[in-house]
């Protein structure tokens, strides 16, 4: 069953087209990573999929966005930039997103004390932002994102800022996140963004991640899809891709020589 879509979706910002005709759907308990060149599209696409344009926007195409039973999002997106609040400590920020989600109080904060504890971040529940690392405070984002409680997620380069080791640790806990358990209690149903787009369930979980690293796409994802160079179009998308597969989609067309 589908959890969102996206069929012939263009994204124009002004004068700068930023996607062109992009199809793709993700089903329930998919794990799919979009890779590509820098400024191909690939964090419009994942804000799309999360509802959250800007105004200024320009958008055609069809969307199907995944929504839970009270009308509200059934994702959780977490951006490039950590986000924390400097006036919160991080046990607080890591928070806030469930308390945003009305996820029970003891629930989330049960569930925080365990991430805590497995994302390396123990000991500094009351640190202000600060006080962390670059790759503590990416890590704590993360957390945050993941205790919001929703069934899809939505994630921009999470390991960017990591250094190799703790980026694997990360990768492997990712890999392990559950996407055969149930979401949010009560599930998710399917809401259309534009009129066309049929109806989407959500009953387990899926993850759409964003990253430069293909090692780390071959490694998480069910399927990769690759985006050209702007305007971002789908120039790949494979189950278990090989490497040489996506490096091949990765490099650029040869240029065309002028005609004199």
């Amino acid at each position: 069953m589908t959890v969102l879509a996206a069929h012939g979706l263009s994204v124009r910002f002004g004068d700068v087209l930023a996607l062109d005709g992009v199809d793709l759907a993700v089903a329930d308990g998919e794990f799919v990573a979009v890779v590509g060149p820098s400024g191909c599209g690939k964090s419009t696409l994942l804000r799309a999929l999360g509802g959250m344009l800007p105004p200024g926007a320009a958008v055609s195409g069809e969307l199907t966005l995944p929504t839970l039973p009270d009308g509200g999002a059934a994702t959780a997106w977490m951006p490039q930039r950590d986000g924390l609040l400097p006036w919160r400590r991080a046990w607080s920020n890591a928070l806030l997103g469930a308390r945003i989600a009305r996820v029970p109080r003891a629930d989330a904060e049960a569930r925080a004390a365990e991430l805590f504890e497995t994302f390396g971040l123990a000991g500094f529940e009351r640190a202000w932002p600060h006080e962390l690392s670059g790759g503590m405070r990416q890590r704590l984002a993360l957390l945050r994102t993941c205790l919001a409680g929703r069934p899809v997620l939505l994630l921009d380069e999470p390991f960017g800022a990591l250094d190799p080791i703790t980026r694997r640790r990360m990768n492997e806990w990712l890999a392990g996140v559950g996407l055969a358990e149930a979401g949010r209690p009560g599930g998710a149903s399917g809401g259309e963004a534009t009129a066309g787009g049929p109806a989407a369930g959500v009953g387990q979980r899926a993850v759409v991640l964003v990253t430069h690293d293909v090692d780390e796409a071959l490694a998480l994802a069910d399927r990769v899809v690759v985006l050209g160079a702007r305007p971002g179009r789908v120039v790949l998308d494979a189950a278990a891709p090989s490497r040489e597969e996506v490096l091949a989609a990765l490099e650029p067309l040869p240029r065309q020589p002028r005609p004199r």
